[in-house]
């Protein structure tokens, strides 16, 4: 065998000589692959269990905020987030070997440091900043959508095209979409914040420019009203991580989704039919109660990473019922009966959907928020069309710099005038970038300890982040913890020397 690294003559007569496997001077081979099995297996068991110290060390002193819940555990090992300084990152700014000098300890001395204070009022006190138009005779334009939480925290959702043939006033609003089937209850995500980035293609230019953003809030409804001349436009949904996040407390018990009937017949629970019910109305984009091969090609990337050719679909349509070309909701169901039979019972896979789509164990709907994006216009029928699920980063992170730098509070880092703090206060939530116009990356230690009521998307009063040579990154967002209440945000930045 010419694989791997060959062994040393002493090394083969260790192994010959090892008491397990040599039985009266001859090497006895079973005995010798059941010893490098159970060997194998617990070097993998205190790999993992150092691994997993790591993580957790990883998450108490550098910013990494995200928690993986148990029922999760065969899904790919989450990757790092960037920006968040990480254990591996600490020998660049710590004696080598030094692993237990925290970046966060209280005698770590900072170069220099800027303060913001910013005091809210509770949002039950203010009257709302979104006024919707006098709408009769607009014509308008629908899309749904949703928000996916990835394993490392990540947000994954739906982008689209919009198109507007005439210069136009528009009224765009994005909020939760409501899958309560009771009448006056809301979805637990209704308090989700969404947004919407409004961006417009130019042959011209090599990036599309930000237009605006539905920074207006009336409830749980964020919306913009203006003017947008004909065009091409991309729309970028964005939310801050505030509210959506990891669930923390495991679910313990499971919820049943198939059972068997006195003559052996499988069959859908109520309970799992209905989850489905939700999901068709999710991924059913346009809301004509269909599902098209587009529609169900986002619910394939986001659940299998393939999508469903011309060819499966024809084979679809032949077994489950359809209307027009398109999947109906009995179809959708007898389509996940069929995977359930097809595993003979085995609910492994429709675990693997749900958790994917953001469902956990008790079948609710914990690390997924899916929305509904209007388009209303005066002069002409607005169109919109989904073209991509895909992280809410890069182009989104730009446009949100840019908002941010539009119309921020900015402070310079004294003695440091290339680092500069910028934090925007947009009456719902507060946002803070940080620009770094030196030619040399930095570490900024933000402490928010003095903030009251107020929650962030990095899940921790205090962290640190490297920023890049000539860069700017989002840097937080916060949000009340209770809206009902006032909140103040409180946040010292700190150039860590």
């Amino acid at each position: 065998d010419q694989r791997g690294e060959k062994m040393t003559q002493e090394e083969i007569n260790a192994v010959i000589n090892l008491t397990d496997v040599n039985a009266n001077g001859k090497f006895d081979y079973i005995k010798f692959c059941k010893l490098y099995m159970t060997t194998s297996e617990q070097c993998l068991k205190i790999t993992l269990e150092r691994l997993e110290a790591d993580r957790k060390l990883r998450r108490q002193q550098f910013g990494s905020h995200i928690e993986r819940s148990p029922e999760r555990d065969s899904s790919p090992v989450p990757k790092p987030s960037p920006r968040i300084i990480r254990k591996n990152d600490q020998e660049t700014f710590s004696s080598k070997g030094d692993t237990s000098h925290s970046l966060l300890s209280a005698s770590r001395k900072f170069k220099t440091s800027v303060s913001f204070t910013i005091a809210m009022s509770a949002n039950s006190s203010r009257e709302s900043t979104l006024t919707e138009p006098s709408l009769k005779d607009w014509q308008c334009a629908q899309s749904k959508g949703c928000f996916f939480l990835e394993e490392d925290g990540e947000v994954v959702s739906h982008q689209y095209k919009m198109h507007i043939a005439q210069r136009s006033v528009l009224y765009l609003t994005i909020k939760p979409l409501n899958l309560s089937q009771i009448e006056g209850k809301r979805s637990p995500w209704s308090s989700v914040d969404t947004t919407l980035y409004i961006l417009k293609e130019n042959e011209d230019q090599a990036e599309p420019q930000l237009m605006c953003f539905t920074e207006l809030r009336n409830r749980e409804v964020f919306g913009w009203t203006g003017e947008l001349g004909p065009g091409i436009y991309w729309l970028i949904p964005s939310t801050t991580g505030c509210r959506l996040k990891k669930e923390i407390k495991p679910v313990t018990e499971e919820a049943q989704l198939v059972y068997r009937d006195e003559t052996g017949e499988l069959f859908l629970t109520s309970e799992f039919r209905s989850t489905l019910s939700e999901i068709f109305e999710v991924i059913d984009l346009d809301g004509n109660g269909l599902i098209s091969l587009e529609e169900y090609n986002f619910f394939e990337l986001r659940t299998s990473g393939e999508k469903c050719d011309e060819d499966a679909w024809a084979v679809c349509r032949e077994n489950f019922d359809t209307k027009k070309n398109e999947l109906t909701r009995q179809g959708f169901m007898d389509l996940h009966l069929m995977e359930a039979n097809d595993r003979e019972g085995d609910p492994l896979d429709l675990w693997v959907t749900l958790h994917l789509m953001g469902y956990n164990k008790a079948l609710q709907l914990t690390e997924a928020c899916p929305f509904v994006i209007n388009i209303y216009a005066e002069r002409c029928k607005p169109r919109i069309k989904a073209i991509h699920m895909e992280a809410c980063s890069g182009q989104l992170e730009k446009a949100i710099c840019k908002s941010v730098l539009d119309k921020s509070d900015a402070k310079v880092m004294d003695g440091f005038e290339n680092i500069i703090v910028h934090t925007c206060n947009y009456d719902s939530w507060i946002t803070s970038i940080i620009e770094n116009k030196s030619d040399y990356k930095v570490i900024i230690h933000i402490n928010n300890e003095l903030s009251t009521n107020c929650v962030n998307n990095r899940g921790l009063t205090v962290f640190a982040v490297e920023v890049a040579p000539r860069s700017t990154m989002v840097c937080q967002h916060v949000m009340p913890l209770n809206e009902r209440q006032e909140w103040i945000y409180s946040c010292v930045y700190s150039l860590i020397s």
